[in-house]
């Protein structure tokens, strides 16, 4: 077992690539590509830490797990340990050795249990929960006697492979919600010709996402303050990443244009077998003619398309209003508490029921901003 900064994990690019590829449950969001760029680039991410599960191999050491872990906040909950999440990430699954996935995952229970500064809890963010790391985590934690916890589990959208994609869309929306779509449709083409560019190679899918960071930043985001392209650190982690999936064929950007104008664009990120549709824009200016479900729908059909692909991940918020639509498969996603102690003991009761308080009061204080907002 190792521990070091997320700054040093630069030079163990190799075997964290090679883990990546032997891992039980793949996560875009904790590979080198997307890791390593935004603890670079996004404030806060330097702070990162990392714990190592090494096992000796004739040949030298191969990396059997990494995770993760975040900085302690201020006024953050006493005694929690948490796994890296920054908000840009769609899932927080640390990533561990399908073949050695139970020693791995007791390996680091055992670790942080031991370490006297650990702490009475630690809370694992945004897995699958009937994921095999999510349950291969708690049956650990259970085996040590130590309490295990599912919090703010929620179920989004994904995209099952093998389906026929006119079939389920039919199946999903109604005959007139699907005429109208297509109404609209036309109607975008009385202002040009109507077509869906994809972006694969390194060079095409840089200016693509130029083209999906300017439309993003011209909308309700770009107002609020909250768009990618006004946070430099932020904009520099997306261009980095995408360009370093696309060198490796893992990133896409479609493009619904009318004319030579974009006016929608999605990333779409890759690990082996399992997409992610990350992030979606479009022109407001468009917004009657729907040019975000037009370009969700051209995406349905193309990763449909990919014979190889066995799930998209809409990575979305729970009851999204578009694409709940038009997915009908749900996964469930919780943040996973692992007590470092014993469930009678104190540290580990107390630990918990504050960070469910801290949790209660965060979302208080969100829904009051949003009622309060002009």
């Amino acid at each position: 077992m190792e521990e070091r900064a997320g700054a040093r994990l630069g030079d163990i690019a190799d075997a964290w690539d090679d883990l990546a590829r032997r891992a039980l449950e793949r996560n875009v969001f904790v590979e080198r590509a997307f890791a390593l760029a935004a603890m670079q680039h996004i404030a806060g991410g330097q702070a990162t830490s990392a714990l190592l599960v090494w096992r000796e191999r004739g040949d030298g050491r191969q990396l059997a797990g990494l995770l993760l872990l975040a900085a302690r906040r201020r006024l953050d909950v006493p005694g929690l340990l948490r796994g890296w999440h920054v908000p840009l990430s769609g899932l927080g699954t640390p990533l561990i050795d399908a073949d050695s996935s139970e020693a791995v995952a007791a390996a680091i229970i055992d670790h942080l249990c031991r370490r006297s500064r650990a702490g009475a809890g630690l809370v694992l963010p945004m897995l699958a929960t009937k994921g095999p790391v999510a349950m291969t985590f708690a049956a650990a934690a259970r085996a040590r006697g130590l309490p295990v916890e599912a919090l703010d589990r929620h179920e989004r959208a994904v995209l099952d492979g093998g389906q026929d994609a006119e079939r389920l869309l039919q199946i999903n929306l109604s005959a007139k919600k699907l005429k109208d779509l297509r109404r609209q449709l036309r109607r975008l083409g009385d202002h040009g010709r109507v077509r869906i560019e994809e972006a694969r190679d390194p060079q095409s899918v840089r200016d693509a996402t130029e083209v999906f960071l300017g439309l993003e930043a011209s909308g309700w985001k770009g107002t609020r303050g909250t768009a990618l392209l006004q946070d430099r650190g932020t904009a520099t982690f997306v261009r980095t990443m995408t360009r370093l999936l696309a060198r490796e064929g893992r990133c896409h950007v479609e493009t619904l244009l009318v004319g030579e104008m974009p006016v929608a664009a999605a990333l779409v990120l890759q690990s082996a077998d399992q997409a992610w549709f990350w992030k979606i824009a479009y022109d407001e200016r468009f917004a009657r003619f729907s040019p975000g479900v037009q370009l969700t729908l051209a995406l349905t059909h193309r990763q449909l398309a990919e014979t190889t692909l066995t799930r998209t991940d809409s990575c979305a918020i729970a009851d999204h209003p578009m694409i709940d639509r038009l997915w009908s498969e749900r996964m469930a996603v919780a943040d996973l508490f692992i007590g470092l102690h014993r469930a009678d003991d104190v540290r580990t009761r107390m630990t918990l029921r504050f960070e469910l308080m801290r949790r209660w009061l965060h979302g208080a204080a969100k829904r009051t901003y949003h009622m309060l907002k002009p």
